[in-house]
């Protein structure tokens, strides 16, 4: 049976603004929860919880989002210099406008990391198969109601091997899409939503200007 720590994780989207004009969606966390972190569960009862004032996100997917954010900002004028401090100073703070999500709630070291063994006493799950039903019968939902609600001006969703569930979620036709391979990315301009590879390590510049470009013509424009 599930518990009520799984409960609040599969309710908690992510972090920035609730109200954000641009969001970036990703996978799953990095970290992985354990037993002796379960009362720190309580603090994620929002569906986005925007990051302190004074916190720099220096994770790694932080970097070319806070690059693509700081392109479309109206308070930066090179992001190529500029970016960390955005990154320092506005990304997923209050009043950024922007959000990153994740389809899966819990966290995993890897796509392919084993079942960790206090997920079953936390959360009640007993395995990744089990894990992943119950998320796209929830949590999928509930990210489609925040999308319909919130309607952001463009999305942008990062990591290939997940692309059709994205487009699940969205529920996109795929029939209408812009294919960019030298840049790792297809685009649905009808619904403004950008897929591409994974905001890790390696995430080439000149994707981010890429996508900068788009963003700017889809007239999306930050803080």
């Amino acid at each position: 049976m599930i518990t009520k720590e799984f409960k609040i994780l599969i309710n908690h989207l992510g972090w920035g603004n609730p109200d954000a004009i641009l969001w970036t969606i990703g996978i799953e966390e990095a970290g992985i929860w354990s037993l002796d972190k379960k009362e720190e569960i309580k603090k994620f009862n929002k569906k986005v919880i925007p990051v302190s004032s004074g916190k720099d996100p220096k994770f790694s997917i932080a970097h070319p989002i806070a690059k693509i954010a700081c392109g479309i900002s109206n308070s930066y004028h090179n992001w190529e210099k500029e970016w960390r401090d955005y990154r320092k100073n506005k990304l997923w703070k209050k009043g950024s406008k922007i959000c990153n999500l994740n389809i899966y709630p819990l966290g995993k070291k890897s796509l392919k990391s084993t079942f960790p063994d206090d997920y079953k006493e936390l959360f009640g799950i007993n395995n990744w198969q089990e894990y992943v039903e119950m998320v796209k019968k929830e949590r999928f939902q509930k990210i489609q109601e925040f999308y319909k609600k919130n309607q952001p001006q463009a999305i942008i969703c990062y990591g290939k091997s997940h692309w059709a569930e994205f487009e699940e979620i969205f529920e996109i036709d795929k029939g209408k899409a812009e294919e960019y391979v030298d840049k790792l990315t297809r685009i649905y301009p009808g619904k403004k939503i950008i897929l591409t590879r994974h905001f890790s390590n390696g995430f080439r510049n000149d994707i981010c200007e890429f996508l900068i470009e788009k963003l700017k013509e889809w007239n999306v424009e930050l803080p």
